[in-house]
């Protein structure tokens, strides 16, 4: 098992690239970066795409020879204006890192791990359906010339500009999901599928970050929510937006509630993007308040004991990414979690979130450990 540690960090308003370049030296005293994923507030995709080369430029000054994977969400942050989420390796678990064209691997004794930055499209301006179908053809072909089976993705972040809206009949966020469904329909995914998260940008096109691991030993394994229908299991009711032309039906977000990887001593819970849903109905209430504590009720029974019981284990968060849909109730929630959820790391975005009664949806990393037994 490969272990890793996440960092936030913030930086006061300025032009973009001394933005940029003030975050990254916050960084300096980190251990091994291997992936940094930036939010911030480009409003259209030209404005996206000159701020994702500034902040590519920055980061090959900073780093040189081995410049992290990058990703850059078009989601404004709670603070500041730009925010970097830091993922840093544990170095004695790694025994080789080798570098891909917008990936890495890697590798120790027993576990092999692909991660990819955010993967775009040639042409992000496409129709969603196009983007969607060109970033999953780069991704089999990154996980191919790997030797890694698609079935082997535990984690995937999904960013699709304007998540709700609709192109003609299609919803952006259907069109997606039929996509995606296509995709994983080249494999075999008995073992369940992935952990997800699927989440409304600003600007951006469509774009996909993953994790796949290929190991002998492993725990890897999908986690249900008795609270929650499986998104892969929801009636056609409840998704919007026209028929898959190839199923006549529109198509499932294929994804579970969590996925767990690791070790019995330590394992990682991937936690999906949760919002306040039970079994496959939101929650209809306009308080935020309400939404958060249903949605945080949700991810606690998830990796709790009762629901994933590991004996003796206890369970701590490394990382909330929490989406706000409206930025005005953005203190509120934070208000909320800094006196219910203290001592966490957490990074608070504005985002668009794919039903339109939906006010929040939070994501999270968390750790299941057994304690030292002291000698």
């Amino acid at each position: 098992m490969i272990l890793r540690n996440y960092t936030v960090y913030h930086t006061e308003e300025k032009p973009f690239e001394q933005m940029c370049q003030s975050l990254l030296t916050q960084m300096d005293a980190l251990p091994k970066v291997i992936k940094i994923v930036f939010f911030g507030p480009a409003q259209n995709n030209r404005e996206y795409l000159l701020q994702l080369q500034l902040i590519r430029k920055c980061a090959r000054a900073h780093f040189r020879e081995q410049v992290p994977l990058i990703s850059y969400v078009s989601q404004k942050p709670l603070k500041g204006m730009l925010n970097a989420e830091v993922t840093t390796l544990s170095q004695e678990s790694v025994a080789n890192i080798s570098y891909g064209n917008g990936y890495i691997v890697l590798e120790n004794s027993g576990c092999r791990e692909l991660i990819t930055e955010g993967i775009l499209p040639p042409d992000i301006n496409a129709s969603h359906k196009e983007q969607s179908n060109q970033v999953f053809a780069q991704l089999e072909e990154i996980l191919l010339g790997e030797n890694l089976p698609v079935s082997s993705i535990i984690r995937q972040w999904n960013y699709i500009e304007n998540i709700s809206s609709f192109e003609n009949d299609y919803q952006n966020y259907q069109a997606f999901n039929d996509a995606r469904s296509h995709f994983y329909a080249k494999a075999d995914w008995s073992l369940g599928y992935p952990a997800a998260t699927g989440i409304g940008t600003q600007a951006g096109g469509v774009m996909v970050e993953l994790i796949a691991i290929a190991g002998t030993g492993l725990i890897n394994r999908a986690l249900d929510n008795p609270l929650q229908i499986a998104a892969h299991k929801y009636s056609q009711g409840v998704l919007l937006g026209a028929l898959d032309p190839c199923t006549q039906q529109r198509t499932t977000p294929k994804f579970e509630r969590a996925r767990i990887i690791g070790l019995p001593e330590l394992q990682t819970a991937y936690i999906s993007g949760t919002a306040a849903i039970r079994g496959e109905s939101s929650l209809i209430s306009k308080d935020v308040i309400e939404q958060t504590q249903i949605t945080m009720q949700n991810i606690d029974h998830l990796i709790s004991a009762g629901n994933y019981p590991v004996q003796g284990a206890l369970r701590e968060f490394k990382l909330l990414r929490i989406y706000v849909k409206n930025p005005k109730q953005m203190e509120e929630v934070r208000d909320y979690m800094k006196v219910n959820y203290p001592d966490i790391s957490k990074l608070y975005i504005c985002a668009d979130i794919c039903r339109e009664e939906l006010l929040i949806e939070i994501e999270g990393i968390a750790e299941i450990f057994l304690p030292a037994i002291p000698n």
